[in-house]
Protein backbone atom coordinates (compact mmCIF):
# COMPACT_ATOMS: atom_id res chain seq x y z
CA UNK A 1 0.00 0.00 0.00
CA UNK A 2 2.80 2.11 0.65
CA UNK A 3 3.96 1.92 -2.83
CA UNK A 4 0.65 3.31 -4.16
CA UNK A 5 0.54 6.17 -2.06
CA UNK A 6 4.59 7.13 -3.07
CA UNK A 7 3.52 6.80 -7.17
CA UNK A 8 0.66 9.79 -7.19
CA UNK A 9 3.32 11.76 -5.13
CA UNK A 10 6.19 11.22 -7.25
CA UNK A 11 3.71 12.32 -10.27
CA UNK A 12 3.33 15.71 -8.57
CA UNK A 13 6.75 16.36 -8.09
CA UNK A 14 7.57 15.59 -11.62
CA UNK A 15 4.82 18.43 -12.70
CA UNK A 16 7.10 20.93 -11.96
CA UNK A 17 10.08 19.75 -13.78
CA UNK A 18 8.17 18.87 -17.02
CA UNK A 19 6.75 22.69 -16.61
CA UNK A 20 10.27 23.82 -16.44
CA UNK A 21 11.49 22.53 -20.02
CA UNK A 22 12.34 25.44 -21.72
CA UNK A 23 10.45 26.38 -24.94
CA UNK A 24 12.00 25.64 -28.16
CA UNK A 25 10.75 28.41 -30.14
CA UNK A 26 14.26 29.89 -31.28
CA UNK A 27 16.78 29.62 -34.64
CA UNK A 28 20.08 30.37 -36.03
CA UNK A 29 21.96 30.53 -38.36
CA UNK A 30 25.26 31.11 -39.24
CA UNK A 31 27.09 31.70 -42.71
CA UNK A 32 30.52 32.93 -43.62
CA UNK A 33 30.85 36.12 -46.10
CA UNK A 34 33.79 35.24 -48.21
CA UNK A 35 33.22 30.71 -48.00
CA UNK A 36 35.40 30.21 -45.09
CA UNK A 37 34.26 26.40 -43.66
CA UNK A 38 33.69 26.03 -39.69
CA UNK A 39 32.81 23.49 -37.07
CA UNK A 40 29.96 25.63 -34.53
CA UNK A 41 29.47 24.12 -30.99
CA UNK A 42 26.51 25.01 -28.92
CA UNK A 43 26.38 24.65 -25.43
CA UNK A 44 29.41 22.28 -25.68
CA UNK A 45 27.45 20.02 -28.47
CA UNK A 46 29.05 20.19 -32.05
CA UNK A 47 26.63 21.22 -34.67
CA UNK A 48 28.31 19.85 -37.80
CA UNK A 49 31.08 17.32 -37.53
CA UNK A 50 31.68 17.62 -41.22
CA UNK A 51 32.59 21.72 -41.92
CA UNK A 52 30.61 23.69 -43.85
CA UNK A 53 30.03 27.59 -44.96
CA UNK A 54 26.48 27.52 -43.72
CA UNK A 55 24.73 25.90 -40.58
CA UNK A 56 21.74 25.91 -39.59
CA UNK A 57 20.08 25.27 -36.38
CA UNK A 58 16.12 24.84 -35.18
CA UNK A 59 14.07 24.30 -32.27
CA UNK A 60 16.80 26.39 -29.74
CA UNK A 61 15.53 27.85 -26.67
CA UNK A 62 15.40 31.69 -27.11
CA UNK A 63 17.74 33.21 -24.32
CA UNK A 64 21.72 33.56 -24.16
CA UNK A 65 23.92 30.56 -25.97
CA UNK A 66 27.66 30.09 -25.94
CA UNK A 67 29.35 29.72 -29.46
CA UNK A 68 32.37 28.04 -30.17
CA UNK A 69 33.71 27.94 -33.80
CA UNK A 70 36.87 26.81 -35.52
CA UNK A 71 37.22 28.62 -38.93
CA UNK A 72 39.29 26.72 -40.64
CA UNK A 73 41.98 28.78 -42.24
CA UNK A 74 43.27 28.46 -45.86
CA UNK A 75 46.98 27.90 -45.79
CA UNK A 76 47.06 29.15 -42.25
CA UNK A 77 46.52 27.94 -38.66
CA UNK A 78 42.51 27.26 -37.68
CA UNK A 79 41.27 30.41 -35.76
CA UNK A 80 38.63 29.76 -32.91
CA UNK A 81 35.75 32.27 -31.92
CA UNK A 82 34.32 32.04 -28.79
CA UNK A 83 30.50 34.47 -28.51
CA UNK A 84 28.04 34.92 -26.43
CA UNK A 85 24.48 35.30 -27.96
CA UNK A 86 20.59 36.18 -27.09
CA UNK A 87 18.22 34.75 -29.20
CA UNK A 88 14.60 36.11 -29.38
CA UNK A 89 11.74 34.22 -29.14
CA UNK A 90 9.90 33.10 -32.32
CA UNK A 91 12.42 34.68 -34.72
CA UNK A 92 16.28 33.50 -36.49
CA UNK A 93 19.00 35.47 -35.50
CA UNK A 94 21.17 35.60 -38.35
CA UNK A 95 25.25 36.30 -37.99
CA UNK A 96 27.84 36.46 -40.26
CA UNK A 97 31.24 35.14 -39.99
CA UNK A 98 33.22 38.47 -42.00
CA UNK A 99 36.63 39.92 -41.53
CA UNK A 100 37.55 41.93 -38.95
CA UNK A 101 39.38 44.43 -41.25
CA UNK A 102 37.71 45.19 -44.68
CA UNK A 103 39.50 43.93 -47.84
CA UNK A 104 41.90 41.16 -45.45
CA UNK A 105 40.95 37.63 -45.26
CA UNK A 106 41.83 36.96 -41.63
CA UNK A 107 41.12 37.14 -39.00
CA UNK A 108 37.36 36.83 -38.65
CA UNK A 109 34.82 38.21 -36.17
CA UNK A 110 30.99 37.50 -35.77
CA UNK A 111 28.65 40.02 -36.41
CA UNK A 112 24.81 39.70 -35.73
CA UNK A 113 22.55 40.65 -39.10
CA UNK A 114 19.50 40.63 -38.62
CA UNK A 115 16.48 38.40 -36.69
CA UNK A 116 13.91 37.19 -39.30
CA UNK A 117 10.28 36.00 -37.88
CA UNK A 118 10.20 32.11 -37.99
CA UNK A 119 6.28 32.50 -38.85
CA UNK A 120 7.42 33.42 -42.41
CA UNK A 121 4.09 33.45 -44.66
CA UNK A 122 4.08 30.98 -47.47
CA UNK A 123 4.33 31.99 -51.04
CA UNK A 124 1.63 31.07 -53.43
CA UNK A 125 3.36 28.35 -55.81
CA UNK A 126 3.37 29.26 -59.42
CA UNK A 127 1.77 26.60 -61.67
CA UNK A 128 2.94 23.16 -61.87
CA UNK A 129 5.48 24.24 -59.47
CA UNK A 130 4.97 22.31 -56.55
CA UNK A 131 8.64 22.91 -54.96
CA UNK A 132 7.52 26.71 -54.21
CA UNK A 133 6.24 26.47 -50.93
CA UNK A 134 8.31 29.50 -49.33
CA UNK A 135 10.07 32.58 -50.92
CA UNK A 136 13.09 34.80 -50.31
CA UNK A 137 11.58 37.71 -48.27
CA UNK A 138 13.20 41.46 -48.62
CA UNK A 139 15.72 40.97 -45.64
CA UNK A 140 16.76 37.76 -46.88
CA UNK A 141 17.28 39.30 -50.74
CA UNK A 142 18.95 42.80 -49.26
CA UNK A 143 21.15 40.10 -47.72
CA UNK A 144 22.15 38.15 -50.37
CA UNK A 145 22.79 41.48 -52.11
CA UNK A 146 25.24 42.46 -49.94
CA UNK A 147 27.05 39.68 -49.52
CA UNK A 148 27.10 39.79 -53.63
CA UNK A 149 28.27 43.22 -53.85
CA UNK A 150 31.19 42.55 -51.32
CA UNK A 151 32.35 40.41 -53.44
CA UNK A 152 35.24 41.33 -56.69
CA UNK A 153 34.43 38.11 -58.76
CA UNK A 154 31.14 37.28 -60.87
CA UNK A 155 31.79 33.69 -60.21
CA UNK A 156 31.41 33.87 -56.48
CA UNK A 157 28.71 36.23 -56.88
CA UNK A 158 26.79 33.68 -58.82
CA UNK A 159 27.68 30.78 -56.52
CA UNK A 160 26.21 32.97 -53.66
CA UNK A 161 22.90 33.54 -55.54
CA UNK A 162 22.82 30.28 -56.47
CA UNK A 163 23.04 28.93 -53.22
CA UNK A 164 20.78 30.93 -51.44
CA UNK A 165 18.21 30.34 -54.17
CA UNK A 166 18.45 26.49 -53.68
CA UNK A 167 18.26 26.84 -49.87
CA UNK A 168 15.31 29.22 -49.77
CA UNK A 169 13.41 26.94 -52.15
CA UNK A 170 11.87 30.07 -53.76
CA UNK A 171 12.46 33.24 -55.55
CA UNK A 172 10.08 35.97 -56.66
CA UNK A 173 11.14 37.41 -60.48
CA UNK A 174 11.62 41.01 -59.34
CA UNK A 175 13.96 39.44 -56.78
CA UNK A 176 15.64 37.77 -59.11
CA UNK A 177 15.73 40.26 -61.59
CA UNK A 178 17.76 42.20 -58.55
CA UNK A 179 20.17 39.60 -57.86
CA UNK A 180 20.60 39.47 -61.65
CA UNK A 181 21.81 43.08 -61.91
CA UNK A 182 24.40 42.26 -58.88
CA UNK A 183 26.11 40.35 -61.82
CA UNK A 184 28.43 42.17 -63.93
CA UNK A 185 28.58 40.14 -66.91
CA UNK A 186 25.64 38.95 -68.89
CA UNK A 187 26.21 35.48 -69.84
CA UNK A 188 26.60 35.06 -66.07
CA UNK A 189 23.36 36.65 -65.88
CA UNK A 190 21.86 34.20 -68.01
CA UNK A 191 22.80 30.97 -66.08
CA UNK A 192 21.90 32.46 -62.76
CA UNK A 193 18.09 33.27 -64.74
CA UNK A 194 18.30 29.50 -66.09
CA UNK A 195 19.18 28.08 -62.48
CA UNK A 196 16.61 29.99 -61.15
CA UNK A 197 13.77 29.48 -63.43
CA UNK A 198 12.75 26.17 -61.74
CA UNK A 199 12.63 28.18 -58.24
CA UNK A 200 10.28 31.22 -59.75
CA UNK A 201 6.98 31.42 -58.06
CA UNK A 202 5.20 33.88 -60.10
CA UNK A 203 6.60 31.91 -63.72
CA UNK A 204 3.83 34.00 -65.19
CA UNK A 205 6.35 37.11 -65.18
CA UNK A 206 9.30 35.47 -65.63
CA UNK A 207 9.80 37.83 -69.13
CA UNK A 208 10.70 40.81 -66.42
CA UNK A 209 14.07 39.06 -66.06
CA UNK A 210 14.78 39.95 -69.73
CA UNK A 211 15.36 43.13 -68.89
CA UNK A 212 18.59 43.01 -66.84
CA UNK A 213 19.85 42.34 -70.59
CA UNK A 214 20.64 44.43 -72.93
CA UNK A 215 22.53 41.82 -75.66
CA UNK A 216 19.67 40.52 -77.98
CA UNK A 217 21.70 37.48 -78.44
CA UNK A 218 21.57 36.93 -74.18
CA UNK A 219 17.58 37.44 -74.35
CA UNK A 220 16.83 35.03 -77.32
CA UNK A 221 18.74 32.81 -75.77
CA UNK A 222 16.85 32.98 -72.78
CA UNK A 223 13.83 33.04 -73.92
CA UNK A 224 14.81 29.63 -75.94
CA UNK A 225 15.62 27.88 -72.62
CA UNK A 226 11.81 29.33 -71.42
CA UNK A 227 10.62 27.61 -74.59
CA UNK A 228 12.39 24.49 -74.03
CA UNK A 229 11.02 24.23 -70.43
CA UNK A 230 7.29 24.58 -70.93
CA UNK A 231 7.36 22.48 -73.70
Amino acid sequence: MKRLYFLPFLLLCLVPVLHAQPTLDAALLVETQRGEYFHLTIGGRLINPAPSTRVAVADLPAGRHILHLRVLGRSRRAQNITAEIMLQSGFESVYVLAPTVPGRAFPLVLRKVEDVPLSQPAAPPATGNDICRYVMEKPDVDRVLRFMKEEGFDDRRLEIAKGEIKLAGGIMTEDLYLLMKAISFENRRVELAKFAYDYVCDRQRFSRVLDALESSLNKRELQDFVYKAIK
